[in-house]
């Protein structure tokens, strides 16, 4: 092969790898597996980063917790149900709520957890993939309850996962640590 040739190819190699990091930042935020061909997590996906996870994770169930700020305005993501209902898949919104406990103690995001568990108890949902907007905080919370109820994780364990998957603690964040720490798995999830 001529030099010329050799520039050439690796110019291209070079635009090419440079492409998988843009790739994934923008069509696959935040993804990973939780448990492979059971849970993954996200950030808001593209259009384009959905429909690839869906046919490539044949993903059965996208869980939402993404909400609106001005009441009357469309989701942010609306436009996901479509692409859900296109690739034969379900898709679950459950609405993000306050990790700080009310009057009788309990924090109203347990509600929030109380229906992703239900998702997930369901084996015909299975896989599935839950997002928020940037993936890390109401995510990575379920992420952590996951890892307690059906794998049997302690809090500490859960919470360092949480913490690398971007988790900042802080003042802001003590109740959903103290929600974690205090989070007891329930008889006969496996």
């Amino acid at each position: 092969m001529t030099r010329r040739r050799w520039i050439v190819l690796g110019c291209l190699l070079a635009g090419v790898a440079g492409l998988i990091p843009s790739l994934y930042t923008t069509h696959l935020r935040n993804f990973r597996a939780v448990r492979p061909g059971v849970l993954y997590r996200s950030g808001q996906l593209s259009p384009t980063g959905l429909d690839l996870v869906l046919r490539a994770y044949q993903i059965r169930t996208v869980v939402t917790l993404r909400t609106v700020r001005d009441p009357g305005h469309p989701y942010p993501d609306a436009w996901e149900a479509a692409a859900c209902a296109a690739r034969g898949a379900r898709h679950v919104r459950i609405l993000p709520r306050s990790w700080l406990s009310d009057e009788t103690g309990v924090p109203p995001a347990a509600v929030a957890v109380r229906e992703f568990l239900a998702v997930m108890d369901d084996p015909a949902n299975h896989p599935v993939l839950v997002h928020c907007f940037a993936g890390v905080h109401r995510t990575g919370t379920l992420a952590a309850v996951f890892r307690v109820e059906f794998e049997g994780w302690d809090a500490d364990a859960a919470i360092a996962e949480l913490e690398k998957g971007g988790f900042a603690p802080g003042a802001a964040r003590r109740p959903i640590d103290a929600f974690v720490r205090g989070y007891r798995r329930q008889a006969g999830r496996q």
